[in-house]
C-alpha cells in the first residue's frame, strides 16, 4: 500500500499535466485562429486611452 501512495500521486500528477497542456493549447488556437475577426497581418491594440 505504500509504493500504491506515490503511484497514484504520480498518475494524478502527469493527468493534470496533460489535461492543462490540452487546454493551453486550445486556448492559443483560438486565440491565434483567423475566425476571431482579426485579419491576418492585424495586430490585437488595445483601445486608444481617453483624452484628459
Amino acid at each position: 500500500m505504500e509504493r500504491l501512495i506515490p503511484l497514484i500521486l504520480l498518475g494524478l500528477a502527469v493527468f493534470f499535466w496533460l489535461r492543462t497542456r490540452r487546454k493551453t493549447a486550445a486556448y492559443l488556437a483560438s486565440y491565434e485562429s483567423p475566425a476571431s475577426g482579426v485579419r491576418e497581418g492585424d495586430e490585437r491594440r488595445d483601445p486608444p486611452a481617453p483624452a484628459a
